[in-house]
Parts: C-alpha cells; sequence; structure tokens
C-alpha cells in the first residue's frame, strides 16, 4: 500500500467515525423526545424530582394553602 492510499483509508473510516457519532446523538434526542423523555440541562433534575422535593419539604416544611 503507498501512502496516498492509507491516508484515503483513513479519511473514509474518520468520515465514517464522525457519521455515526452524529448519528447516534441524534438517535438518541429523537428517541428521548419520541418517548416523552427529558433532555437538555434539567434532564437529571427531572428524573429526581420527587427526591429534590421531599428533601426540600424535610429542610424548609410544607406551605400549606388556603
Amino acid at each position: 500500500m503507498s501512502g496516498e492510499t492509507v491516508s484515503i483509508i483513513l479519511a473514509i473510516v474518520s468520515i465514517l467515525f464522525s457519521l455515526a457519532l452524529i448519528g447516534s446523538l441524534v438517535g438518541s434526542h429523537i428517541y428521548k423526545r419520541s418517548h416523552n423523555l427529558p433532555t437538555g440541562d434539567c434532564a437529571y433534575c427531572h428524573a429526581n424530582k420527587d427526591k429534590i422535593l421531599k428533601e426540600y419539604h424535610k429542610k424548609y416544611g410544607t406551605r400549606k394553602s388556603n
């Protein structure tokens, strides 16, 4: 194999790897949106909201509305 052939193969492999990475990220986002799962920065908070609220109410108490 010549040096030119190796560089072409490396370019093709890097393009395929980039496409696979981007495809998996987009696919994961589409899956989460279609199943109404949280996406973005607040995904952790949304998944643990009951625990966070319980800790908040334990620390500050509950406010009763009239």
